[in-house]
């Protein structure tokens, strides 16, 4: 068996490219998955990612798409932090609950814990000053490049700093 090219189209390879039987080649979507901090489902938290009543959960791809999976109540919000604000163990048991596989995580107000997240794990976390979550999601959507710029950087084990979205430029 042979395969046919037309002369003026050759593959392109990279590191999303994969093979399939049917397919000479086909180019892997980029998607991200996320948890917003929110208090209603329907607005970011302006508190601490984990001091949120739920974690919205989904992901988004890079052609803006975006599919909301669920709705998970924040069950870590209340550990005692009265040693230290930030603590490992809050920071630790809420990425565990929210799951391994959550690229981004955003609310509304830098933590000591987004800090440390973004220093000691594949995690980037978001700080947005938009509140509305449909309004988050679609500048995300029309930006997704910044995302990709932070995950690319993390996989390469440079020092990115955290996403701040939302904010009014210095006068």
């Amino acid at each position: 068996m042979s395969i046919v090219m037309p002369a003026n189209k050759a593959p392109v390879y990279n590191r999303n490219t994969e093979l399939h039987p049917n397919s000479l080649v086909q180019e892997k979507m980029v998607k991200y998955k996320f948890a917003l901090a929110s208090s209603d489902g329907i607005q970011l938290t302006s508190r601490h990612f984990g001091d949120s009543e739920l974690f919205v959960i989904g992901d988004i791809d890079e052609n803006g798409t975006v599919r909301l999976l669920e709705q998970m109540k924040n069950n870590f919000k209340n550990i005692d932090e009265s040693t230290a604000h930030g603590s490992m163990e809050k920071r630790n048991s809420i990425i565990s609950y929210i799951g391994s596989d959550i690229d981004f995580i955003i609310a509304g107000q830098m933590s000591p814990n987004f800090k440390q997240i973004n220093i000691q794990t594949r995690v980037c976390p978001v700080v947005s000053q938009i509140r509305n979550i449909k309004h988050v999601l679609n500048f995300l959507g029309s930006n997704f490049h910044l995302l990709r710029e932070k995950q690319i950087a993390k996989s390469e084990d440079r020092e990115t700093s955290i996403l701040e979205i939302g904010f009014q430029p210095d006068r």
